[in-house]
This record gives structure tokens, C-alpha cells and sequence, in this order.
């Protein structure tokens, strides 16, 4: 997808409200130390928290979208720091987060970067750091889609590639558990979430799977 472009057309292009995850669950975060939004996008997520009383980290690869968070940072006053930056080229400022989210982020990796993840997620934490995370599941009806495209080649299990190095990777039932073996289970849920569209696109809905992980 091309980022920069569909931001520039779309004020909202995956809404603006958080997810309801991150709302039932803000208060366990400790405000004494920064907070991570990786792909932070138009900032739905990163805009929320600092409006809560948060010191937030937004990190994104579109400069659109760094442009979009740090304007409204401005403007109300709040304590968001932006960087264009993926988070495999990204250095922190800080020693460690006490959140970090990473909110659709799994499904468009790779295995290889998903390890790479989990890595920089265990190096930028410390015991009581939370990490949200929502990710697609072999159930969503794009997984059968890709097993039978031409477009989506096997790239790894339950992955698929295409020929401009996009990916799509879906997790099996409990897999994520597995994924963060060494935290503690807050919160984790999977299913069919709720109907929603992109903009204007058309309505979607998909199964997923969320957790709330505690180091």
C-alpha cells in the first residue's frame, strides 16, 4: 500500500478512534516513562494517549503520516515525539518503554522481521512494560485468498510474498501466546472483530487475534 498516497486522500483511513484494547487497558500503563506506537499511522493511537496525560513515541515509514501526528502535537500541545522511521532502523532516545504497540504491524511483516520485532521489543523494555499488540489469524478469509492467488507466493508458514516484497503473515490459534513466552498474559482474545471500512473502501471484517502482554 502506498501510504503516503492514500493518507494524503483520506483524513481518517483507519479511523479515529483507538482500539477498544488500548482504552480498557490504558491505566496499567506507567506514566513516568515514555510510550512506543510503532506504525503509528495518523496517529489515532499515539493522539489518545497523549491526550491522556502520556509521553508517547510515534514511529512511522510515511512522512505523511509523521507530518499529520507531529502538526496535531503542535497544535493541542502535546508530548508526542515523531520519527520517519521503520523500527528496524529506529534508536530510541530513551532507555526503555513502558508500552509499546505494535497494532497491526505482525501481519504485514515477515518471519524473519517478526523475530527481529520481538527482539527490539525485549531490549526496549523492562519488567512491568506492556505490549498491545493485534494481528490477523489463519480464519480471516484473506488467508484463503492468498493460498489460492497468483499475486501471493508461500514465503513461510502461514506467510505469503509478492512480487513487490509486501507481505502477509497470519498467525494459527494461540500462536501469539507463543510469540511472547516471556510475558505474562494480561489480556487475549481471539475472533471475528467488528465490521469496519478504510475511507470510503468497502466494508470488511476480519478474525483476529489481540493481547495486552506484560514483561
Amino acid at each position: 500500500m502506498r501510504y503516503d498516497e492514500v493518507y494524503c486522500k483520506t483524513k481518517s483511513y483507519f479511523g479515529a478512534e483507538p482500539e477498544p484494547l488500548l482504552k480498557h487497558h490504558r491505566h496499567l500503563l506507567d506514566k513516568s516513562h515514555r510510550i512506543l506506537d510503532i506504525g503509528a499511522g495518523q496517529g489515532r493511537h499515539a493522539l489518545f494517549l497523549a491526550r491522556e496525560g502520556f509521553k508517547v513515541d510515534a514511529i512511522d515509514s510515511s512522512k505523511v503520516a509523521i507530518e499529520t501526528v507531529s502538526a496535531m502535537a503542535a497544535k493541542e500541545n502535546l508530548d508526542i515525539r515523531t520519527y520517519q522511521s521503520s523500527f528496524e532502523t529506529f534508536e530510541p532516545e530513551t532507555d526503555f518503554f513502558s508500552g509499546i504497540l505494535i497494532f497491526g504491524l505482525i501481519q504485514i511483516l515477515s518471519w524473519a522481521s517478526i523475530e527481529l520485532l520481538l527482539e527490539k521489543i525485549l531490549l526496549w523494555t523492562r519488567t512491568g512494560s506492556l505490549v498491545f499488540a493485534r494481528a490477523f489469524t489463519t480464519k480471516d478469509p484473506s488467508f484463503a485468498r492468498n493460498r489460492r492467488s497468483r499475486e501471493w507466493k508461500s514465503s513461510g508458514k502461514n506467510s505469503f510474498t509478492d512480487e513487490r516484497g509486501h507481505f502477509r503473515t497470519h498467525l494459527e490459534e494461540g500462536e501469539i501466546l507463543s510469540l511472547f513466552c516471556d510475558f505474562k498474559v494480561v489480556d487475549h482474545w481471539e475472533g471475528l472483530g467488528p465490521r469496519h471500512r478504510h475511507g470510503d473502501g468497502p466494508f470488511e471484517r476480519h478474525a483476529e487475534v489481540e493481547g495486552v502482554f506484560r514483561r
